[in-house]
């Protein structure tokens, strides 16, 4: 038997889509901010990212005209095969009450969903105008790597006490090796930054302020997910939907909260004339395309897998970021051996976490000490040789049940 084992479905392609997206739009944004912000102000910039990423969300709805579209085009086509009015009556019926199935709290849990994302989204221009941080004094691999330990280990915790999943053998190496994985990430980073700080760069204090802040985002996220699972699971609802009801309610969030924040905190705006603004504008619409694409991919996973799967998405951030520093201190000049630990450990470590996480979604099995034994693949493969061993029985003709005559009744009541 092999040590290791794969497992992937044809769904684990949105999870590739996704790196690939991630990992390479992130590095793209790092290398070319300017390009993304129509301001040089940190905090406008940020919030126009969230209006972006809402109206990515509102970019669904032409999803749903076309689920809805091709579902009544299937529809008509089953009703006009069939010649008998009443059965065509009864499947309309049907078909409608099963399209309009809700749970009483539905219109709640979205209402919650929609707050829960617009400030997870608004956490990093509340952080920098709570720090008033500079982009070259803050280590954003640092912030990502913090954001990133607490966001898997809340979503565990969601799962395990709302969603009532259990964790098995293979969950626990899986969960253990991730917090590994990110205890490397984090002593490396620190590293960096104190060697940075030494030369008059990164500044500890205020990377940890910032980055405290930016925590929250590890809370309300996976709550978020693990609320749009229940959904998922309970209420019939598809991930485009999802997508479109969320940016809908977000889009009044933004609406009445908006104005109120630009009276209360008097949100200045610095135009940035260095880049031309077409090409601002053609970057800002490139990056609302990928933000939809990606969000969409993200609701996927959730849809066919579960809201901790999310987990091995999240690591392609931190890896996006550690491919971007490790290129830019390779493009500064000769390696230092400040440079060095920083690399190898990051390399480490991402690379622990994304087979932790591999592990934990059940792509990559492990077939020892019984780590396979509550596997979704190993227990379907249990059941069908259970099967086949109770039909091989049913084949097996049975013994013909040996009677007594009266003769030999004789003989055994003489024989006593």
């Amino acid at each position: 038997m092999k040590i290791f084992s794969l497992n992937c479905n044809k769904y684990f392609l949105y999870v590739v889509g996704y790196w690939i997206l991630e990992i390479g739009f992130y590095i793209l944004f790092l290398s070319n901010r300017d390009y993304f912000s129509l301001t040089k102000d940190f905090v406008p910039r940020e919030y126009t990212f969230v209006i972006l990423l809402n109206i990515g969300d509102l970019l669904s709805g032409f999803l749903v005209l076309y689920t809805k579209r091709v579902s009544k085009t299937k529809r008509d086509k089953k009703i006009e095969k069939k010649d008998d009015n009443i059965n065509q009556h009864k499947n309309e019926l049907i078909y409608d009450t099963t399209a309009n199935i809700q749970r009483k709290h539905f219109k709640r849990k979205m209402i919650i969903i929609g707050i829960l994302d617009y400030i997870s989204r608004s956490f990093f221009w509340i952080a920098y105008a709570i720090t008033g941080a500079e982009e070259k004094k803050v280590c954003f691999i640092f912030e990502k790597d913090m954001v990133c330990t607490v966001d898997i280990i809340m979503r565990y915790i969601f799962s395990i006490f709302i969603l009532k999943i259990s964790v098995y053998k293979h969950g626990i190496v899986s969960i253990i090796m991730i917090c590994v994985g990110f205890i490397i990430l984090l002593t490396s980073d620190c590293l960096y930054i104190k060697s940075s700080e030494e030369k008059g760069g990164l500044n500890m204090s205020l990377t940890l302020f910032y980055s405290g802040i930016l925590l929250l985002r590890g809370i309300s996220f996976p709550y978020e997910d693990t609320i749009v699972k229940q959904l998922f699971l309970n209420d019939y609802i598809f991930p485009g939907t999802m997508q479109f009801y969320r940016g809908l309610i977000e889009s009044a969030i933004i609406i009445v909260i908006t104005p109120l924040l630009c009276l209360l905190f008097g949100f200045k705006v610095n135009f940035n004339y260095q880049i031309p603004l077409v090409q601002i504008i053609f970057t800002l619409v490139f990056y609302t395309i990928v933000a939809f694409i990606k969000a969409f991919f993200l609701l996927k996973i959730i849809y066919h897998f579960s809201s901790q799967s999310v987990s091995f998405l999240i690591i392609s951030e931190s890896l996006g970021g550690s491919i971007f520093e490790i290129i830019d201190i390779i493009r500064d000049g000769e390696l230092s051996k400040s440079d060095i630990i920083f690399i190898i450990p990051e390399i480490i470590g991402i690379f622990i976490i994304l087979f932790a996480a591999l592990i934990y979604d059940e792509v990559i099995i492990i077939n020892i000490c019984n780590l396979n034994q509550n596997v979704k693949i190993g227990i379907i493969g249990r059941a069908e040789n259970e099967a086949l061993e109770l039909n091989s029985l049913e084949e097996i003709p049975l013994n013909p049940i040996m009677t007594l005559d009266d003769s030999d009744m004789i003989e055994i009541s003489e024989d006593n």
